[in-house]
């Protein structure tokens, strides 16, 4: 027994493929064969630990939505919150509200559900009526919030006690509003507790608000992040409304950032009311206390002063046809610029890793500003080389050695939409200026700004975003838009 307990031992100790050249040969041999499995189990995990490791520290809208009950403090998965405007969290900024006495029933409604706070309201109501209590809108919607009256109907109560509800009275309105979004908020809470969307409360709240609680079902939430759309347009705004945020009368429009620029948001003070001195007899008006309404939270880099100086230089934009059509023109292009900037609240491509894109060095003048100098600036975002040097020698200024300028001087931003305006037909057939005063409508437009990529049912709901700006802007400029078969392309 013990003689065999031994020679098993020694048999154990020994090597499975012996000591011999051959056996090492076949060893070697057999982990060159092995090596490519384990390189891609290697870069398997590699994947899925970056994958665990953006869940975790950067988080997205889609995977890691914020808890709406938490404090306004910035913890894991909020980059992109703070990159699309924040949470509306932040502290409440009472004097940026153009009426005071609306400051004490917009608090207090904002109690009315954890998700919404006085900024998210301000912000809302800002966008929707700037303010104006006695706007009435499209669809029969009326007052400071905007409401359809199906809507109103449902959620309006008289909460000022004047023995009448009504969507005109500010304290009615600000109430119904209130009670609608956090219905919405309830709603959207208990699709993401079903996993039948995906994207954070509070955008899939005011995507709800935007385009219904259906629609938002019916898409599954946010599948993709549109900075464009109503939810990141109204994040934009929340600055305008919290403490701590830079305004116009506190901050000059020195070479803000794309992330942060300093914003001019709705202040307690008179407008002081100017009209844009017309660059030709019967072109369209616009007062500087219409701009700042259809725009209460611009960055205040975008003046109305650099608008008008621009205008000058463009002496038929709004100035071709009979008196309806001049109108319609100025809002066709406000809306543009509205959706193109978030608001007039962009100056610069907000994406940075994507500024390397814009370089066609196929060109025989190149990129002489660097690779990555030709990025989206100004209210229409102009981008590429060649752009940039087209408008540059159209408008006697180098913007291809000096691209700079569309960020640093705001008549200039300016000149470079009207340019793209009156003179480029983009995707389309025909230029912007051309679609509005022949007759095509707002929807030419559009093919004609970023048809590729939205027309044709591509991207319905930022069609549906771009027709609503032109509607709310044809509004406040006193014009009815065209028939809707006009408006969409």
């Amino acid at each position: 027994m013990g003689a065999k307990k031994a020679l098993a031992v020694e048999a154990a100790s020994k090597p499975v493929l012996g000591n011999d050249a051959t056996g090492f040969m076949w060893l070697a041999i057999a982990g060159l064969g092995l090596l490519p499995f384990a390189l891609l189990a290697m870069l398997a995990l590699i994947v899925i630990l970056a994958i665990l490791a953006i869940f975790s520290f950067g988080g997205s809208q889609m995977t890691a939505p914020p808890d709406p009950s938490a404090s306004g403090v910035a913890g894991p998965g909020s980059m992109l919150t703070e990159l699309a405007g924040g949470d509306g969290r932040g502290t409440f900024a009472p004097a940026r509200v153009p009426d005071q006495k609306l400051v004490a029933p917009i608090v207090a409604a904002a109690k009315e559900c954890d998700l919404l706070t006085p900024v998210i309201i301000s912000a809302q109501i800002g966008f929707a009526s700037g303010f104006d209590a006695k706007m009435e809108g499209p669809d029969g919607r009326k007052g400071l919030s905007q409401l359809t009256p199906q809507v109103f109907s449902e959620f309006g109560k008289d909460d000022d006690n004047n023995g009448e509800a009504s969507p005109l009275d500010p304290e009615d309105s600000i109430y119904a509003h209130a009670r609608y979004f956090c219905h919405l908020a309830e709603q959207t809470k208990r699709l993401l507790d079903e996993k039948k969307v995906v994207g954070d409360h509070l955008t899939l709240t005011l995507l709800a608000w935007d385009i219904g609680l259906a629609a938002v079902e019916a898409q599954g939430g946010t599948p993709f992040i549109d900075l464009a759309s109503y939810p990141f347009v109204i994040r934009g705004l929340f600055a305008g409304y919290s403490e701590g945020s830079v305004t116009a009368t506190t901050a000059a429009p020195a070479t803000p950032t794309a992330t942060a620029p300093p914003r001019a948001p709705a202040t307690a003070q008179p407008v002081k009311e100017t009209t844009a001195p017309p660059p030709k007899s019967g072109s369209a008006r616009l007062s500087e206390a219409q701009f700042e309404s259809m725009f209460p939270s611009r960055n205040s880099f975008y003046t109305f002063a650099a608008l008008t100086d621009a205008m000058a230089k463009f002496p038929t934009f709004a100035a071709t046809g009979d008196a309806t059509t001049r109108q319609r023109e100025m809002a066709a292009f406000l809306a543009t610029v509205d959706h193109e900037s978030g608001g007039l609240v962009h100056i610069e491509e907000i994406n940075q890793s994507a500024w390397g894109n814009y370089c066609d060095a196929n060109q025989p003048y190149g990129c002489p500003a660097g690779q990555a100098a030709y990025h989206g600036r100004g209210p229409i975002q102009l981008s590429w080389n060649n752009n940039y040097k087209a408008a540059g020698d159209a408008l006697g200024i180098d913007l291809l050695n000096e691209p700079d300028l569309v960020k640093n001087d705001p008549s200039v931003a300016w000149q470079t939409a009207l340019w793209f305006w009156m003179t480029q037909t983009g995707a389309g057939s025909m230029t912007a200026h051309a679609a509005m005063t022949g007759g095509a409508g707002f929807g030419e437009t559009i093919r004609t700004v970023n048809g590729a990529l939205e027309c044709g049912g591509r991207q319905p709901e930022r069609v549906r975003n771009r027709v609503e700006a032109y509607k709310r802007i044809a509004g406040l400029l006193g014009v009815k838009p065209e028939e809707e078969g006009e408006l969409t392309c």
